[in-house]
């Protein structure tokens, strides 16, 4: 059956027998005038398939059109509803853009974002923007704790260095030890360049300190360089102080170079609790040799025997240039007696000393 729209299409065919008035009353009932449509026509597909639907019988004897069936090759289908997003994955990234609690609150919010998609009754989405947020926070969580450790690293080392430092401040500031032997005399004051040895020897022994090392330079008027070494030698051990003698002479650079040194940290050091005992070898050249001293090579460093003659010796020769950094570890290990490997090795002179 096919059914025309519009009044260009023929109309359909008919029974020859029936009348033609009502062949015209029909058509002037459906069919609009020639050249026009009426405003109610239906479209094409419309009128098609209301034609083409079949009428229910009504009580008077009518027929009534069926609801019409939508047709889903003619219209397009509703696009399908996407499911919600996870507010929680969102703040997952955002949260690790704030810092170290950004990065650990970036944790915590991308795991309960992805409990909360897997476990939530409607589909969700944001799985991989939790999954992103939760390694960012833990990358992030990772780098501020390596920074802020390292951070309290440098802190810890530098308030060390500081502590270190006002320590051997203090150090070289305290007073003196107490001690069982009668009080001594305060030291005086550094006397002027010209009662150093790097000048004339002092006409009486001086005694002084260099930050926490007592110096003593030995004057022209003892009675014997012996007696004076047993007496300074005595005292230094109520003090709690270890007697050094270095030998020396004027002019000598090298000697004047371990003075220039005895005020560096490293020498401090390495002469803590030591009383240097300055000798001139050209006032006391009978005297040195008497107690079999060496006086050929100087600087000379020596340690007493009982008998005040030298037990241990090394000279200058020890090290190269005369600065602190050179002169320090040599000495130091010296009055320790761990000075072993040497450059020259240490022989008394006959008839005196003791051979370690």
């Amino acid at each position: 059956m096919s059914h025309a729209c519009g009044p260009s299409q023929p109309p359909p065919n008919r029974d020859a027998n029936e009348p033609l008035a009502a062949l015209r009353d029909g058509r002037a009932g459906l069919l609009p005038g020639e050249g026009e449509l009426p405003v109610s026509a239906p479209a094409c597909d419309e009128a098609a398939r209301v034609a083409a639907a079949p009428r229910a019988p009504s009580p008077s004897g009518a027929t009534t059109p069926l609801p019409v069936i939508q047709d889903p090759y003619l219209t397009r289908p509703l696009p399908p509803e996407r499911p919600p997003f996870s507010t929680l994955a969102v703040s997952s990234v955002v949260a690790a853009l704030f810092g170290p609690l950004g990065a650990i609150a970036a944790i915590a919010f991308g795991w309960a974002a992805r409990r909360e998609i897997e476990r939530a009754p409607e589909a969700r989405r944001g799985q991989v923007l939790a999954s992103v947020g939760l390694s960012l926070g833990v990358l992030l969580t990772l780098c501020w704790s390596s920074a802020i450790g390292f951070g309290m690293w440098m802190w810890r080392t530098h308030n060390s260095g500081e502590t270190a430092a006002a320590a051997i401040g203090e150090g070289e500031r305290s007073p003196e030890p107490a001690s069982t032997a009668s009080p001594a005399a305060p030291l005086p004051d550094a006397p002027p360049p010209a009662a150093q040895p790097g000048g004339s020897v002092p006409q009486h022994t001086i005694q002084r300190r260099i930050g926490g090392v007592s110096i003593v330079d030995i004057g022209v008027d003892v009675s014997t360089l012996s007696e004076e070494l047993a007496k300074q030698r005595a005292d230094a051990h109520a003090r709690g102080e270890k007697v050094l003698v270095m030998t020396t002479s004027d002019p000598c650079e090298p000697c004047r170079g371990v003075d220039r040194a005895l005020s560096d940290p490293l020498m401090q050091t390495a002469l803590r609790s030591v009383r240097l005992v300055r000798v001139d070898i050209d006032v006391f050249k009978e005297d040195l040799d008497q107690i079999k001293m060496p006086r050929r090579l100087y600087p000379g460093f020596f340690l007493l025997s009982p008998d005040l003659s030298p037990q241990d010796g090394i000279n200058g020769g020890e090290w190269d240039d005369d600065i602190a950094r050179n002169i320090a570890p040599v000495l130091g290990a010296f009055v320790r007696g761990q000075y072993t490997t040497r450059r020259q090795p240490w022989h008394p002179l006959p008839g005196s000393g003791m051979r370690l």
